[in-house]
């Protein structure tokens, strides 16, 4: 039982990484560089003025190759080693690529449609400091499969990020622990004089 509870959310992530909507075209001279800078990594593209900025805490990085969007160079994967379901990932893309947190939404789940994924419930969209967001869960037998699709647009670049987890607790509570981790991650700009 054990076993199936700590694989469970490695396959729901697989699924869920082939279901999102493609991100767009990919150079191959413009991929993710994440350096471990002590107590945090630091995710950037050369071409982008960006920085992100993800307190090391639990997180290891781990490399993810399943076909689709985790192809792109510009795609990262990181998985709470304290709580294996807490997983965060997602890709640095040119801001013309972005068409909004709605629109992009109705293209996940349209496709998450045709594939026969599960369809999302208790859907929220919300700003979550400069984060753009929509929340959502799966139920997943007597556990909750909760979900934050977080997008920051500046300065030329789109930073799409996904978090989730699968626990024994309630979407509210979920929701929480994925809030707390997205607040924790800060955004800076090269040049800029302080993060955002």
């Amino acid at each position: 039982m054990m076993r199936m509870r700590r694989n469970l959310p490695v396959a729901l992530m697989a699924l869920l990484v082939h279901g999102c909507a493609e991100t767009g075209a990919t150079r191959s001279n413009e991929s993710i560089e994440i350096k471990d800078a002590g107590e945090s990594y630091s995710l950037s593209v050369p071409v982008s003025r960006l920085t992100m900025t993800l307190p090391k805490g639990n997180w290891s990085r781990v490399v993810k190759s399943t076909g689709g969007s985790t192809d792109n160079p510009r795609y990262f994967y990181f998985e709470d080693k304290k709580e294996a379901s807490l997983i965060l990932s997602g890709w640095f893309e040119p801001d013309r690529l972005f068409t909004g947190t709605r629109d992009l939404w109705e293209k996940d789940t349209q496709s998450w449609k045709k594939r026969g994924l599960p369809e999302p419930g208790n859907v929220a969209f919300e700003r979550v400091g400069r984060w753009d967001t929509v929340m959502y869960d799966h139920p997943f037998g007597k556990a909750v499969n909760s979900h934050i699709r977080a997008h920051w647009v500046q300065s030329g670049t789109w930073i799409d990020l996904h978090i989730s987890t699968t626990t024994f607790k309630s979407s509210a509570e979920n929701r929480r622990k994925l809030r707390s981790v997205l607040g924790g991650i800060s955004i800076s700009e090269r040049g800029a004089s302080a993060p955002r």
